[in-house]
């Protein structure tokens, strides 16, 4: 993370907590500041739940301000920034995203502490000193338990709840109930690889930056070694790839195949053309410097990739699972396509790409790397899909010489 992207976002977070305007019509807050809620006693005439403001500095909110300002939730929450952003300025083939979804990204991130919905609530009346609430029915919210400071594991937590609310807003194009819902196996699996990250994310340096690995629940802990080992590719022998149907159908695996994106320097470092980040420069970035750079490695990945995946909505070409995303994305980036595609094909052992994938076994190492550089060129070479195996068209070649199959070894 850079520190002239760290000074700018740190500028954002400091006026998100400013006052809560009094005309309805108009956003909360500024789009790149968060607010923190709390319910107080009452409902709305709407029935919303009624919510006063917080104060960061209260330490009843602790530690939550300090994470969204460091650590990986602050990564999280200006990666909420940088899709309502796109939303609010980018122009996709002539088209802009919907009144509703403009609305939606012109608001500030709201967390409410103590009241629980997923994936997202939507809609509050915030408690006024004179009169009675204000309704905001189309305020989206993201739900936060009532304890920060219970939550040993709080930065994964934050992680995931945030990221799920981002794959919402992106798969809907901003517009979130107002359009089709988002693919479950996407969000889901975005989630996943959110909390991945949150896990191993150094906030320091050396290895007093890393969480420890005995923090969190059991099943957070299960999730972080399932992505981090590729468990989730594999049947329950651990030694054979699923079938490639149920890989596609599984949120595990296109967590793994995301993580794995985010964690490539081929991919998250280099910088996209120009032209892409439009949406995300305009009054932002100093003339004559790269956008990636100032956006960060972490950060410039997500802008990529969620900004392809919002462009593809718009296009009314929506992601229906993981390979959808790896083509939308080396689509979008032609000199990226070969490593996108190299790592989806290397995470699922080629199992989409030929039935029965390739050998999982360490012995064959050498020559499992060979025959998966093999697939993936010829898969960037259109001689084969990476669903060829799903349509009937992979040939199964357990038998044959010099291919180590995953079956049968």
């Amino acid at each position: 993370m850079s520190r002239p992207s760290f000074l700018l976002a740190a500028c954002f977070v400091v006026v998100a907590v400013g006052g809560c305007r009094s005309d309805p019509n108009k956003p909360l807050g500024l789009a790149d500041s968060y607010v923190l809620f709390a319910p107080v006693a009452g409902k709305s005439d709407g029935a919303l739940p009624v919510v006063r403001r917080l104060d960061i500095k209260d330490e009843a909110v602790q530690p939550l301000p300090r994470l969204l300002e460091s650590s990986f939730a602050f990564e999280m929450v200006r990666t909420s920034y940088l899709v309502k952003q796109f939303v609010r300025e980018a122009s996709v083939d002539g088209q802009r995203f919907t009144a509703t979804a403009q609305r939606n990204a012109a608001e500030p991130t709201c967390l409410v502490l103590g009241l629980e919905r997923q994936p997202y609530g939507l809609g509050l009346a915030l408690a006024q000193t004179f009169g009675g609430p204000q309704p905001r029915p189309h305020l989206p919210w993201i739900g936060l338990p009532a304890d920060p400071s219970a939550d040993k594991a709080l930065v994964q937590t934050l992680a995931g709840r945030l990221a799920t609310y981002v794959a919402h807003f992106v798969g809907t194009g901003g517009a979130l109930t107002d359009a089709p819902a988002p693919s479950p196996v996407l969000v889901e699996g975005f989630r996943i690889a959110m909390e991945t990250i949150a896990r191993e994310w150094r906030v320091g340096t050396g290895p007093a930056g890393v969480i420890q690995v005995e923090e969190g629940s059991t099943a957070q802990r299960e999730i972080f070694a399932n992505v981090r080992e590729n468990r989730y590719v594999l049947r329950p022998d651990g030694a054979t790839p699923r079938d490639a149907r149920d890989l596609l159908k599984d949120p595990g695996v296109a967590a793994t195949v995301i993580y794995r994106m985010a964690q490539s320097r081929a991919l998250a470092g280099r910088a996209a053309p120009e032209a892409f980040y439009s949406p995300f420069a305009s009054n932002r970035f100093p003339p004559g410097i790269s956008p990636a750079a100032i956006l960060g490695t972490f950060r410039n990945f997500q802008a990529k990739l969620l900004g392809t995946w919002a462009a593809a909505v718009l296009r009314s070409r929506a992601p229906r699972d993981v390979i959808d995303l790896v083509e939308l994305y080396g689509g979008a980036f032609p000199a990226e396509r070969f490593e996108a595609v190299r790592v989806f094909v290397v995470t699922t052992y080629g199992a989409t790409v030929e039935v029965g994938g390739v050998s999982t076994k360490a012995k064959d190492a050498t020559r499992v790397l060979e025959e998966l550089s093999d697939l993936t060129a010829e898969v960037v070479a259109s001689k084969r899909s990476l669903r060829e195996a799903l349509d009937g068209n992979g040939a199964d070649t357990r038998d044959k010489p010099g291919r180590a199959s995953g079956r049968g070894q």
